[in-house]
């Protein structure tokens, strides 16, 4: 499986596993993932960071449904997602 097709699939195991998700990173083999839910409260809808923290590759995946359970940051809230999301490269 490519790392992108991995990444997505970790999408799913972060909504079916939150609050805690311990999974190898799929560029790295790390168990070091973290990740970011950010969106609207309303819609909840929005986008999902996930990114490994040891070798800074991750995925930003536009258009998901923010699981109830989530906490998420919301949208506007741009210095503090800078805060919280790292410069990770994507793929």
């Amino acid at each position: 499986m490519n790392t992108k097709k991995m990444w997505f699939k970790l999408a799913g195991v972060i909504a079916d596993n939150l609050p805690t998700v311990s999974q190898d990173c799929p560029a790295c083999g790390q168990a070091k993932i973290d990740f970011q839910y950010v969106g609207e409260k309303k819609a909840m809808r929005g986008f999902l960071c996930i990114w490994c923290t040891s070798c800074l590759h991750g995925i930003h995946i536009s258009g998901v449904r923010i699981p109830d359970h989530a906490e998420f940051l919301p949208k506007d809230q741009v210095e503090l997602i800078k805060k919280r999301i790292p410069n990770f490269k994507a793929g």
